[in-house]
């Protein structure tokens, strides 16, 4: 008897605990956020960072919607992610992304443009880029992190993809 309310205390406990994961939802897209995180919106752009202020400037989500231009389509977003891209490294030097993967990744259904750089949206971030278009829709999402914590949010970001709807 005592073994059956502790299974079941168990289960309610992870039960409980897997339902507090938070969705990030608009008219869009929805997708699963890590622990401790928000979004808002500013501008034309959906801004999700972690709310605890020490990690805040680690990781970055960003998504952004618009409707669909004569360029919008798989094969231009599969072409524009397989260019590298050349930032100010902010000391005044011109530094270009490494081109870590391009493919297409069909995610809940819907086909999406996947992928990975280094260095394309901030120097040492990696960035993971997925783009798609529905309906008379272009719509891209980017997960983000600094080198030194990306295997940190890596499980995270795995999850926000694996949940975009």
């Amino acid at each position: 008897m005592r073994f059956k309310q502790l299974a079941f205390s168990i289960l309610l406990i992870f039960i409980s605990s897997a339902a507090i994961a938070a969705t990030f939802s608009n008219q869009y897209v929805s997708f699963e956020l890590p622990d401790n995180w928000s979004c808002k919106l500013e501008g034309t752009e959906w801004i999700c960072v972690s709310q605890l202020e020490k990690q805040a400037k680690e990781a970055i989500i960003i998504l952004t919607a618009k409707e669909l231009g004569p360029s919008d389509n798989l094969q231009a977003y599969k072409t524009h992610l397989s260019t590298p891209r050349t930032l100010d490294d902010g000391k005044g030097k011109s530094v270009t992304s490494q081109v870590l993967s391009v493919k297409e990744n069909k995610i809940n259904g819907h086909t999406w443009v996947d992928g990975m750089q280094l260095g394309s949206e901030i120097p040492s971030y990696y960035t993971r880029y997925l783009a798609t278009t529905k309906d008379r829709l272009a719509l891209a999402v980017t997960f983000s992190a600094h080198k030194a914590h990306y295997t940190k949010y890596s499980q995270d970001f795995l999850k926000g993809v694996q949940s975009l709807r």
